[in-house]
């Protein structure tokens, strides 16, 4: 069975704060948002470094997809309205 789009941002959505504590254990600081892989909503995990080879990352969470990017120092994004 196919999601609807809606459904599948609902639930890429949902698995956001699990992912955050899975990817969170395994690799420390993460980012995490939402991107489309392979044509599904999904989750892209950001990281400050690559993983050690011994470290097993899970394909996805709560049957949503992950992707795994190294992106360098993790910084906070602002959200919302510019100030000034």
């Amino acid at each position: 069975m196919t999601d609807k789009p809606e459904d599948a941002l609902q639930r890429a959505r949902a698995a956001k704060g699990v992912a955050e504590q899975v990817f969170s254990k395994l690799l420390g600081e993460v980012a995490i948002g939402i991107t489309r892989i392979g044509g599904a909503y999904g989750l892209k995990i950001n990281v400050a470094e690559a993983p050690a080879d011994t470290v097993k990352l899970p394909n996805s969470v709560e049957g949503v997809p992950v992707q795994v990017e190294v992106t360098g120092k993790i910084r906070k994004r602002m959200v919302g309205p510019k100030n000034g």
